[in-house]
């Protein structure tokens, strides 16, 4: 018995200590500070919503920077939920244009920067536009070349749009 007076004392002692680096660390979480932004967009990015307003703003609603799950839902929602989730939870649209009516996306813009030829960006828009296009939804690539004119916005975008309709048939 007095063998495992030592053993109990220690486990015990260890428990205790398990405890309280518990409740310290409860106690003690970082709390992060944060500024508000200027803007939702770079400099660019307002061009181009002001561009598209111009031409588009009487159609339709546009939102910027939107997360894929607010705008796809797994097609089988009791297989992998969580997993599915994670996989598009990381993954953004420049651009998202809703009918006006019932806030139904309608259609993507993504504005193609250097940084969309870079190989992990390359292979994540590839899996973007997979994903997208598996829920019947468009995404219209526009490349930046620094100026937006609306007219020419709103052509490509319903090239964009007419380009789509004849894959799916």
């Amino acid at each position: 018995m007095e063998k495992l007076i030592l053993p109990i004392a220690l486990l015990a002692l260890l428990v205790v200590a398990v405890r309280l680096l518990e409740v310290y660390l409860r106690s003690h979480k970082p709390r992060f500070e944060y500024n508000r932004k200027d803007s939702l967009m770079t400099p660019a990015e307002r061009e181009f919503y002001n561009a598209l307003l111009a031409e588009l703003g009487q159609d339709y609603h546009f939102f910027p920077q939107i997360h894929l799950d607010a705008i796809v839902a797994p097609a089988d929602p009791r297989r992998n939920r969580l997993y599915a989730f994670r996989h598009i939870n990381q993954k953004s649209v420049d651009f998202v244009a809703c009918d006006k009516t019932n806030m139904r996306p309608l259609f993507t813009i993504e504005v193609d920067d250097k940084t969309h030829k870079q190989a992990g960006r390359i292979e994540r828009d590839r899996e973007v536009e997979r994903i997208l296009r598996g829920a019947g939804i468009p995404l219209i690539r526009i490349e930046n070349r620094g100026r937006f004119n609306p007219e020419e916005l709103a052509n490509t975008i319903r090239r964009g749009f007419d380009h789509f309709a004849d894959q799916l048939h």
